[in-house]
């Protein structure tokens, strides 16, 4: 469980870091062009994006595992959601042929955090 706290914790503090500072930068490669309004609303979700290492490094840090179960769910359901979402985007021709390696990493977190939700 620490080894995926750990992975997730770096995987979404870079992509937080990015879309905070640079949003363009982040998405361009997905084909994806932002304006004045949606740099913002990247930016804002690149800081709630940011929470996820906070919580982590605690739930990482914590011998209660109870606290640990509560960020596998809270992580479960982000993951799930997040994809789900993703594949309607990428669907609907928001993103080109690269939005599809996001995809993959947001399913590969949900199975990956979906394994300790019976533990």
């Amino acid at each position: 469980m620490n080894t995926l706290f750990l992975v997730a914790t770096i995987v979404e503090g870079i992509f937080a870091i990015g879309f905070i500072f640079v949003p363009d930068l982040v998405l361009a490669p997905n084909g994806v062009t932002l304006d004045a309004t949606s740099r913002s609303f990247v930016r804002l979700f690149g800081s709630a994006l940011l929470t996820f290492p906070v919580l982590l490094s605690y739930a990482r840090a914590s011998a209660d595992l109870a606290r640990k179960r509560v960020a596998v769910r809270t992580l479960f359901v982000y993951y799930l959601v997040s994809t789900v979402l993703i594949v309607i985007a990428q669907l609907g021709g928001l993103m080109n042929a690269s939005g599809w390696a996001i995809v993959g990493l947001h399913v590969a977190f949900t199975i990956w955090f979906g394994a300790y939700l019976a533990e």
